[in-house]
């Protein structure tokens, strides 16, 4: 039976979620079944997590729709979001094949950086999308039971969020600032990498996304474009954070059909350190761009409820 909390959900989403786990296994299939068509891809995780996935947003869709009981809803939620971190999982390398698509569609010279591997690159935009749908479905599931922690608390999680947010947009830039410093300084080394320009101002817009998503204050720029933006910008650093937590498990496990080799221990943290800061603010980005929704809800709804009541004044 559809209960109240699945009633909440929309049939709309339900369909759209089922829909993208459907479009993600059936390109995934296709992609194990062809095979890397390029050798780049052989280091992303393996494709056959989107299926995990698949199962996953099934199970919890099936349970949200057989139990009303707030415990099953919650189990049901905990399926959802498993599902969309090993959509993530599925997805790493898409923003790769995105600028590896960008260099081949222009002709842009830029050598083996052109060659895309198509099956594989459409397999895990798939997840992408499938991760996104089924984060909504997630939300919306939380929404059902928790639907309101009280202004106090709202407040709280906004200021913890902006705060999350400087905390890990500053790191990367900030230590590509520092190499480029030390590169200008040392006449022994061989200037190859410019001002990190792309650097800064991509992380310096994430953080000003953020702190635009976490005001108090009505922002004087259209919700829609706040909200594509952080959706946009979440599901960007969200893959390519968990890019390296499934590529570095496929790596350990054997399961990665290539190899990827770290000169020393300190490259490894490095590597740890910067995909890690991505990867946690993506999830304050994806934090932040939810709670927003939220909010212009909540606020939709109190503005109705007292045009209702004047009305009925």
């Amino acid at each position: 039976m559809i209960t109240k909390r699945t009633r909440t959900a929309g049939p709309t989403l339900i369909a759209a979620t089922i829909g993208a786990a459907a479009i993600a296994a059936l390109t995934a299939a296709a992609s194990l079944a062809i095979g890397p068509t390029d050798d780049y891809a052989r280091i992303f995780p393996p494709r056959w997590l989107a299926l995990i996935a698949v199962t996953l947003v099934l199970a919890s869709l099936l349970i949200a729709r057989m139990t009303s009981s707030t415990r099953g809803t919650r189990a049901a939620g905990v399926l959802g979001w498993a599902a969309a971190v090993f959509f993530f999982g599925a997805s790493g390398g898409a923003v790769l094949d995105g600028f590896r698509a960008f260099f081949w569609a222009t002709g842009i010279p830029s050598g083996d950086f052109a060659t895309v591997d198509w099956p594989g690159a459409t397999a895990r935009a798939a997840s992408l999308l499938a991760a996104l749908v089924t984060v909504a479905w997630g939300w919306r599931l939380r929404a059902g039971h928790a639907r309101d922690a009280g202004a106090a608390a709202s407040a709280r999680t906004r200021i913890a969020v902006a705060w999350c947010a400087v905390a890990f947009a500053v790191p990367y830039p900030l230590l590509k600032l520092v190499w480029w410093v030390q590169d200008r300084s040392s006449s022994s080394v061989d200037l190859t990498a410019g001002f990190p320009v792309m650097e800064l101002l991509s992380f310096g817009a994430a953080l000003v996304l953020v702190l635009l998503l976490t005001s108090s204050r009505r922002v004087p720029l259209p919700a829609w474009l706040l909200v594509a933006g952080g959706l946009c910008a979440s599901m960007a650093l969200l893959s390519m954070g968990f890019l390296m937590v499934f590529g570095l498990l496929a790596q350990v496990t054997g399961v990665a059909a290539g190899s990827v080799v770290f000169a020393s221990d300190g490259a490894t943290l490095m590597v740890l350190g910067v995909y890690g800061t991505w990867l946690a603010l993506g999830v304050v980005m994806l934090t932040a761009t939810l709670g927003f929704i939220d909010a212009r809800g909540s606020t939709r709804d109190a503005e109705h409820a007292r045009a209702q009541a004047s009305i009925a004044a």
